[in-house]
């Protein structure tokens, strides 16, 4: 069991799934960068991605710092902060959906 991310339709395998690990640092053991500009302090709110709704009660719970980077509605739908975001269990199955574009994208980002 492992964090999968998936970036326009590519999936990407942390091959682990720890609960002392955010999403952030999941990505960072694979070298997926995911926007992240202030070193995964929750201070730029850039490192956006999202979940499956199914798979919301499997994370840790929305933090006072996510409150204030997304609406209620983002986070009722899935959004969440990757520096903020822990999985709940050792070996869970979480897809996560990569919101910003590669770094050496000309997409523009959010």
């Amino acid at each position: 069991m492992s964090v999968i991310f998936v970036r326009q339709g590519v999936r990407l395998d942390s091959e682990i799934c720890h609960p002392g690990l955010n999403l952030l640092g999941h990505a960072q053991m694979i070298e997926l960068g995911l926007g992240s500009e202030c070193g995964g302090h929750g201070k730029c709110g850039r490192d956006r991605v999202l979940l499956e709704a199914s798979e919301l009660d499997q994370v840790s719970a929305p933090t006072a710092i996510e409150r204030a980077h997304l609406k209620p509605e983002e986070l009722k739908a899935g959004y969440r902060l990757a520096c903020q975001c822990f999985p709940n269990a050792e070996g869970l199955s979480l897809s996560v959906k990569v919101l910003a574009p590669p770094a050496d994208s000309a997409i523009p980002r959010p």
